[in-house]
């Protein structure tokens, strides 16, 4: 309720989960804590007013802090540049999705990842055009809430897609070698991404380093951590270089027309995969988000 951007009021939200966490609070899902804090931020002539409302049972009480000299963090000048390409877009769910590095003379491909299959395209006079697929057997129930994750890193020849409980391997240049089996999701990528995004922005939904750095810091992207029902974002972060360094908002955020359901690392430089499902239309867009340094 103020004049506050997107990474600014992360950056509090970050600043505010981490001092309760370190006065020995145990911040959890909203359905198992037993004592519910809620913030506001509104502005008026005098600065800003924060509000907490804290409910614990039946018992509410209202704190109420001016903070005239309250200033958002400086952010460093120019910031990282977020730029964003819809590649494709589609009614049925999309896991994921890649854009193999085409060969000279060859047609660019785009893979998209689905909960039962590997979809293959081709682009044929600014289109893309369906060039086959691979049933993804089902070896148990799917998930509610299914993740994937296409690893083309070493090339089509030796790609994988990651599902949960699933991973098919083959030389996804010939779809027909593609042979799929269990495998334990203590490694998968979203579990160790989950992991590194605990240690470095708690506060985001979804976190990832990209390759790329500005100024000698590593940069990550990340998105809101509201709900799947509300309009999201991506946002440019700079890595703290010393120990006990936090990660600060850098550019202005990248806003999408519904939640990310996924978000990821490409080989390109300073680029992610995120999957967007569109409140607008209800369908899954797969874009390709690009960032680059400002000066």
């Amino acid at each position: 309720m103020s004049s506050l951007s997107a990474d600014q009021v992360a950056a509090i939200d970050e600043w505010l989960r981490t001092n309760l966490q370190g006065r020995r609070f145990e911040l959890v899902e909203e359905e198992a804590a037993d004592t519910h804090l809620k913030v506001t931020l509104s502005e008026g002539t005098e600065g800003y007013l924060i509000v907490a409302q804290i409910r614990h049972g039946t018992d509410e009480r209202v704190a109420i802090f001016p903070a005239a000299g309250l200033k958002a963090a400086a952010k460093p000048v120019g910031g990282v540049r977020l730029e964003d390409q819809l590649v494709w877009e589609q009614p049925g769910k999309v896991l994921d999705f890649a854009l193999p590095q085409p060969g000279e003379g060859v047609p660019p491909k785009l893979i998209v990842l689905e909960v039962g299959r590997i979809v293959f395209y081709v682009r044929n006079q600014q289109q893309w055009q369906l060039n086959g697929s691979v049933t993804i057997p089902l070896m148990r129930p799917w998930l509610r809430a299914p993740r994937g994750y296409l690893d083309l890193s070493r090339g089509l020849a030796e790609a994988t897609a990651i599902l949960s409980g699933v991973e098919c391997q083959g030389d996804f240049g010939r779809p027909e070698t593609i042979q799929c089996n269990f495998v334990s999701q203590q490694a998968a990528p979203w579990a160790l991404e989950e992991d590194w995004k605990s240690k470095n922005l708690a506060f985001a939904g979804d976190a990832t380093l990209i390759s790329l750095s500005c100024d000698g810091r590593l940069i990550a992207l990340a998105t809101g951590s509201g709900d799947w029902t509300e309009k999201d974002f991506v946002q440019g972060y700079e890595m703290g270089t010393g120990k006990g360094s936090q990660a600060m908002a850098s550019g202005e955020p990248l806003e999408l027309k519904g939640p990310v359901t996924a978000l990821w690392p490409t080989a390109g430089s300073g680029q992610a995969r995120a999957v967007v499902e569109s409140l607008q239309t209800g369908n899954y867009e797969a874009h390709l988000v690009t960032a680059t340094c400002s000066q």
